[in-house]
């Protein structure tokens, strides 16, 4: 995306720009999938932090949201959106207080996989006489929150006996699926992730609990959902922006990305190594299996090899002509830990200026 303004007149850098065309476009795409599939689009918020964007996706399709905190699900309802699934347990007193509170004013679900954190939302169920829908995580691969198929029946079971409790869903993240080198792969690990719930399912089925939703996760193989069977529901993230990680697993091309950091050239100290004023506060320090901590548009022989809190270091292969003053165009490795280090995006349709979007839900890691 070219600024036709001066941006010097709108911010200084380093900024995030969002280009809205692209945005839109990412939003209706991943829409008009879910609908050729069948299933419902609950998008993961995380990636924007935004009530102004999760907006906008439920405009074109979604049937709700997802987050990743109970912050982030009260700056949501604070603006008005009502269908919220809180994709993380909810463990301990205040947590619980303020899970109560918003269950007054927006209909939640919650994640978890365990009977002990379940208990605690029982409770709150039985405190407000409804029954709260949860959706259970089951471990197909990433091992991170879950059990493997037959681990996780007896806990299912467990759970689904609490009388303020519905198991609504079995859910998962198919992130390790980012780690796989060709489409081919990663679209076996979206079919194996959906298979895997299913047989899960199907125990549940046998032992008198029929659980309705099988939720998918990531923008990694959300691009094959119309071959991912079982599945009722998706909860991609990144697919709004998209970034490097998502463009290494083949869910993106440059042109699909719709955040990039606009970062300024502050010096060249030698021919080989230029300095830029966007460092660790501006880019994630996630590692990219390929090196650097972002993609140099325009500049294939640009590595940003280093960051510190306030430069990054970019090492030159061969010639460039950059200069201090020079002003360059990065997409992130991993946007969403970007997008949460920023106060603001600015917005910007056919290269002016439109919109400036608050990142209302940074920091809200609680």
């Amino acid at each position: 995306m070219t600024i036709n303004q001066d941006f010097e007149l709108l911010t200084d850098t380093p900024f995030l720009a969002v280009d809205l065309d692209v945005l839109e476009r990412n939003l209706k795409r991943m829409a008009d999938l879910a609908r050729q599939a069948g299933v419902k689009l609950r998008p993961h918020t995380k990636t924007h932090k935004s009530p102004y964007i999760a907006k906008k996706q439920l405009e074109y399709g979604a049937t709700g949201i997802t987050v990743a905190k109970l912050g982030e699900a009260e700056v949501m309802a604070d603006h008005g959106i009502d269908d919220i699934l809180i994709a993380f347990p909810i463990v301990g007193r205040n947590k619980l207080k303020r899970f109560s509170d918003l269950l007054g004013r927006a209909k939640l679900t919650v994640g978890l996989d365990d009977p002990i954190v379940a208990k605690g939302i029982n409770d709150v169920g039985e405190a407000h006489k409804r029954r709260i829908p949860v959706y259970v995580d089951v471990d197909t691969g990433l091992h991170r929150m879950g059990r493997g198929v037959q681990e996780s029946v007896e806990p299912i079971l467990e759970i689904a006996k609490l009388p303020y409790l519905e198991v609504r869903g079995l859910m998962s993240h198919t992130g390790h699926a980012y780690a796989k080198p060709t489409a081919e792969e990663v679209k076996a690990i979206a079919i194996e992730d959906a298979e895997l719930m299913n047989e899960t399912r199907t125990y549940l089925d046998k032992r008198g609990l029929h659980v309705p939703e099988i939720s998918v996760g990531a923008s990694a193989t959300a691009r094959f959902i119309c071959d991912i069977p079982h599945a009722t529901e998706m909860r991609p993230g990144m697919y709004a922006f998209n970034d490097r990680f998502v463009m290494a697993a083949g869910g993106a091309e440059v042109e699909d990305c719709a955040v990039t950091v606009y970062a300024t050239v502050v010096a060249r100290p030698t021919p080989e190594r230029i300095i830029i004023d966007a460092g660790s506060k501006t880019f994630a320090a996630d590692v990219f299996k390929h090196g650097g901590h972002g993609h140099v548009i325009g500049h294939p022989n640009l590595t940003l090899r280093a960051l510190s809190e306030e430069h990054g270091t970019i090492d030159v292969t061969g010639h460039s002509d950059l200069r201090v003053g020079d002003v360059l165009q990065i997409i992130p490795n991993h946007i969403c830990p970007s997008i949460n280090l920023a106060d603001e995006l600015f917005g910007f349709r056919g290269g002016e200026l439109e919109t400036v979007i608050p990142v209302l839900g940074r920091g809200k890691n609680r």
